[in-house]
């Protein structure tokens, strides 16, 4: 234990009730002497291992009422030795996660090497950021990769340590306690990748913050080292703490500051205490527990909506060369004229021109009446719509507010631009209705959400032209969208605020209500991002159903549904020799895959050649049966189609109803659903995804009738090859996966992660974007002949023949 440690300790054991003193009473004194921190706030630089509501601003603002004065400096300021320097600045806080700006690396090595301090987020200095430029000369920041030698010792390192995959245990407050997070009073669960204390020096500290049994999640670094002696840093983490998530990462890093401080000896211990109370102070966000929610009527029997039957002569129009606005436009009135009955069929991508084709294949409908103008619709259909709701160019979401109107009142979306030049009659003008984003979502929630349709709404960035909106107009649905750091710019944006108010929907909205669109656009911190947003939806009993870049599903969702049956051989014969290994492909839970992408796969020539497992999202036959039968009529004897993450709807299982009071009801409601759902499309097993063994366990309980499970997306990380191939209490088997999704790494991992085990049973999980089925084939002829591709379900009865089953 460090000599300095216990004048940490000293403090924290004060009272944390002390009256604070007001800065007022000290700010000018007390700030002109006192350390400064440098927080990094950089516009439209993407966030990734931390949650993207953390506010820069805020942090700044927070330490310097605390009495640690702290500036703002972007990243060409971290990149020059003249803004940025250890006798100026005594911290840097870094909150961007797993992300840093590579032009500032060199001057931040300098800074460490000075001993400067560092306050971390996610997985630090492990993906470099740069700014490049595409074709146009625009330029933008973008993700290098992963490379986590940045982060080690060494010429070319930073010297913060490097990280290692989580345990199977759950995330508690260390009994060091260095940010005084015991007053926060809450239960660190959930978990997260770790920081490795064998890649730092012997004779550095490192004092638990927070622990995984007994390795360190987050903690503090007191360098011994010559390298970087003098410095401490402050390795934050990814609290799992529901509505309170932003607010606690903002304590950490706060509170991790001020220990750095502490630990330093450059403030006193009754400056430390005034500190640690100003942030405890801090007010809460509003927390959301034991809701019980409203049980209006579904409105339909199935789980998603679905149409009448097309009109046997769809009207077809090309809107691929028109503007966003005008799509817009067209896909609100698309929305609304189908209905009565699908009459309208937009071409947005080149697979809607496949898809129309094969519903005149399956009979569904017939010729079509081609459209060369597709804003004649607005004629053709003139006694279907009342007018048009206009919106607001400076409130970023009343696109989304527009939505919602469309669906209620039959009005089209337009701006006030396109409303003059096609002289639409404006019925309701959303101009200078809301001061910003939230006050136009408190208008939405009081307002109108009582009148639309509970179960359904849809996560869609503006301009909301992609084609998904149509069904959710049909169906008189919600549409939102939170905006994400990159996106802080745009007018009435506030991520935080927005949050709050969706949070405040989503407690009005009933058990498993479905959430279209996705969670981000555009790449990474456009929107909420994918983890956050599934969690969010999650808490609340809310599914995602990924469906951004989807089309005309307000047409094919009135194509036939029928149940369906899978083509299936028997496994082959059993040789206690080899290793089996199931081919699990990623990604069929997002809907956009079966219309946009999953047809080359089964147009290319080797499919069928070679065992292989399609991860299918089940409510796909609700909202597009057509795709259904035709992936079904495609499939061969080698094809085994499984319920993809983690139900009948992508949840994250930990998180499923953590705000309901009634979490073991939700839980049930959803697999009852999904196991309906999964008998309709004779599928014999489920992924699952974010997931620990007990979480596993908890699955078997809830599907009986699954004989066998192929959880998680990746590498899960576990150790050995029991604790990814294994039975369950219950009697089903686990086979969780062996590798990390690339194809051309599948046989060095499944060799090395299985080792001399014979015979052995293994899912080798594979990602669908970017690769194709020669590269699957590739890395399983790789594997020799000592290995057997089989499906899923083939997999399974080899499991149990080996065990006498």
């Amino acid at each position: 234990m460090n000599k300095r440690w216990p004048s940490i300790s000293a403090v924290l054991l004060l009272s944390s009730t002390a009256a604070l003193t007001p800065m007022s009473a000290f700010a000018a004194d007390a700030l002109a002497d006192a350390p400064r921190a440098a927080v990094m706030l950089q516009t439209d630089f993407p966030v990734f291992g931390v949650t993207g509501r953390v506010s820069p601003k805020a942090i700044a603002a927070n330490l310097t009422a605390a009495g640690v004065p702290a500036d703002l400096l972007d990243a060409k300021a971290l990149a020059d030795s003249g803004r940025l320097n250890a006798k100026r600045y005594a911290v840097v806080v870094l909150p961007y996660g797993n992300n840093f700006p590579k032009a500032a690396f060199a001057n931040l090595q300098d800074f460490h090497h000075a001993g400067g301090s560092f306050v971390l987020t996610g997985i630090p200095f492990t993906h470099p950021i740069q700014r490049v430029k595409d074709k146009k000369g625009n330029e933008s920041w973008s993700d290098m990769g992963h490379n986590h030698d940045a982060a080690l010792f060494g010429p070319d390192g930073i010297g913060v340590g490097g990280f290692t995959e989580p345990s199977e245990q759950d995330t508690s407050l260390a009994a060091s306690d260095p940010l005084g997070l015991k007053v926060l009073g809450r239960t660190w669960s959930g978990r997260t990748q770790m920081m490795d204390p064998s890649t730092l020096p012997a004779e550095d500290q490192v004092i638990p913050i927070l622990v995984q049994g007994t390795l360190p999640v987050a903690a503090m670094i007191v360098h011994n080292d010559a390298a970087y002696k003098g410095a401490v840093d402050v390795w934050t983490t990814h609290p799992d703490t529901g509505d309170l998530e932003a607010y606690d990462t903002e304590q950490m890093i706060t509170r991790g500051v001020v220990a750095i401080l502490a630990q330093k000896n450059l403030l006193p211990a009754d400056r430390v205490q005034t500190a640690f109370d100003s942030l405890t102070n801090i007010p809460k966000p509003k927390q959301y527990a034991n809701l019980e929610l409203p049980t209006p009527p579904r409105p339909y029997e199935t789980f998603q909506p679905r149409s009448n039957p097309p009109a046997e002569h769809l009207y077809v129009a090309d809107v691929r060369k028109i503007k966003p606005e005008e799509r817009l436009l067209l896909s609100s009135l698309q929305g609304i004229v189908n209905r009565k009955q699908p009459r309208i069929y937009l071409l947005f991508r080149d697979s809607d021109v496949f898809w129309l084709k094969q519903l005149q294949a399956q009979g569904t409908t017939g010729s079509t009446h081609k459209v060369k103008n597709p804003l004649s619709l607005l004629k053709i259909f003139k006694d279907d719509f009342q007018g048009a709701v206009v919106t607001d160019p400076n409130v970023y979401v009343t696109p989304h507010v527009a939505v919602d109107i469309a669906g209620l009142e039959d009005q089209v979306i337009a701006t006030p631009e396109l409303a003059q030049r096609l002289k639409l009659d404006i019925k309701t003008d959303l101009r200078g209705r809301f001061k910003d984003d939230a006050d136009a979502y408190k208008y939405v929630r009081t307002e109108l959400l009582p009148r639309l349709n509970p179960y359904l709404s849809i996560s869609l960035d503006a301009p909301l032209d992609s084609g998904a909106i149509d069904q959710i107009i049909q169906a008189r649905g919600l549409a939102l969208w939170v905006t994400g750091p990159k996106e802080q710019e745009k007018p009435g944006a506030n991520e935080n605020a927005e949050v709050a108010e969706i949070e405040a929907m989503f407690a009005q909205l009933p058990l498993n209500a479905v959430v279209r669109g996705y969670w981000y656009s555009g790449g990474d911190s456009n929107g909420l991002d994918e983890g956050p947003g599934v969690s969010l939806a999650s808490r609340f009993g809310k599914v995602t159903v990924v469906s951004d870049y989807v089309s005309n599903f307000s047409v094919f969702s009135g194509a036939p549904a029928k149940t369906r049956t899978q083509k299936r051989n028997p496994a082959p014969a059993f040789d206690p020799t080899k290793v089996y290994v199931a081919v699990t492909v990623s990604d069929g839970d997002n809907l956009c895959t079966w219309q946009n992408n999953f047809q080359d796969y089964f147009n290319d020539p080797l499919h069928g050649t070679f065992p292989i497992g399609w991860g299918m999202g089940p409510t796909l036959l609700d909202c597009a049966p057509n795709m259904v039968q035709w992936y079904y009529d495609h499939a061969t004897p080698n094809d085994e189609f499984f319920c993809d993450v983690s139900g009948v709807g992508y949840i994250y299982p930990p998180d499923w109803a953590k705000s309901l009071k009634d979490r073991d009801g939700a839980l049930s409601s959803f697999f009852g659903w999904t196991a309906k759902y999964m008998d309709m499309l004779d599928m014999k097993t489920i992924r699952h995804m974010n997931v620990r063994a007990t979480d596993i366990a908890e699955m078997g309980r809830e599907l009986p009738n699954t004989k066998f499970f192929v959880p998680d997306y990746g590498y899960a990380g576990e150790k050995g090859y029991d604790a990814i191939t294994y039975p369950l209490p219950t009697g089903q088997t686990v086979f969780r996966t062996i590798t990390d999704g690339n194809p051309r790494e599948m046989a060095a991992q499944i060799k090395n992660r299985v080792g001399d085990r014979r015979p052995a049973f293994v899912n080798a999980f594979i990602v669908n974007w970017g690769n194709s089925l020669k590269d699957i084939k590739k890395g399983l002829d790789d594997l020799g002949p000592g290995y057997v591709a089989v499906t899923p379900s083939q997999l399974n009865d080899l499991y149990n023949q080996a065990k006498g089953k």
